[in-house]
């Protein structure tokens, strides 16, 4: 019985120790002891999109805040954060490529936004670090030098609903959005992209209007071999701007819905 009651000891200290050290796997993002003192609205209007300015410096001591909507899981929105708050959204440049745990869906984070620029790619909205006069995503190193929580997660925003193409402006990118009366073409018959692929597929969804929106699926992403759906659905995700015009991100398969069901 006694060395039953050992092996049962190191048995549950082993099981103690690997959880500890899966937990010492993913550190926490830290407590920020600040304020937002600008709003994303006002961090958007510090820089105008035209072919003659790449970026613009953020002032310094600027602190913004907003709840994070992007989600890199399922591996379709990749290497960036989009946080938004009741004025905006933003897309934040990132390298690690495994943020869902540490800035899941619903976190509050708070950017210090010290020698960070604000800038596009291909008409997107961004705010990233300089290096070598471009614009380059915060090092999974550096996280911790910019991008704080307050230890909670919530319900995520809202999604703004966008029932036509034509309703979009500006104010939707980088916010997290549902388009209402879906159609995929060729739904139940193309995936989201191919083996064939190796960089990304656009495939076009039909809003009731008649008018169209791009969905954009990386050949990376873990339901990319998935069949599009057939019929009529609701599609949350993500809204970004390109120079094609607006791009709709899924998180994942779970970002559709069918309203007759």
């Amino acid at each position: 019985m006694k060395i039953n009651s050992i092996y049962l000891t190191l048995i549950i200290a082993a099981i103690f120790v690997s959880a500890c050290q899966r937990e010492e796997d993913i550190p926490p993002a830290l407590i920020l002891d600040k304020e937002a003192n600008m709003t994303i609205a006002e961090l958007l209007s510090l820089y105008e999109i035209n072919n003659s300015v790449i970026y613009s410096q953020i002032p310094e001591g600027t602190v913004i805040c907003g709840t994070v909507t992007s989600s890199d899981k399922e591996q379709n929105c990749y290497k960036y954060l989009t946080i938004q708050d009741e004025t905006g959204g933003i897309m934040i440049v990132m390298k690690n490529t495994e943020l869902y745990e540490r800035y899941p869906v619903g976190a509050k984070v708070f950017v210090e936004c010290r020698d960070m620029v604000i800038g596009h790619k291909y008409k997107n909205k961004q705010i990233a670090l300089l290096d070598d006069d471009a614009m380059v995503g915060i090092p999974k190193s550096e996280e911790s030098l910019y991008l704080f929580t307050d230890g909670k997660v919530g319900p995520e925003p809202a999604p703004r609903i966008i029932t036509s193409r034509n309703q979009i402006d500006s104010t939707y990118f980088n916010c997290l959005v549902r388009v209402e009366g879906v159609r995929m073409q060729n739904g139940g018959v193309d995936t989201y992209c191919p083996d064939t692929v190796n960089t990304y597929c656009s495939r076009n969804m039909m809003l009731e209007d008649s008018t169209t929106i791009t969905l954009r699926t990386y050949a990376r992403a873990t339901f990319a071999n998935e069949l599009l759906p057939i019929g009529r659905c609701n599609m949350t995700g993500i809204l970004i701007n390109s120079s094609s015009g607006p791009l709709l991100y899924l998180r994942s398969l779970e970002d559709i819905s069918y309203p007759n069901q």
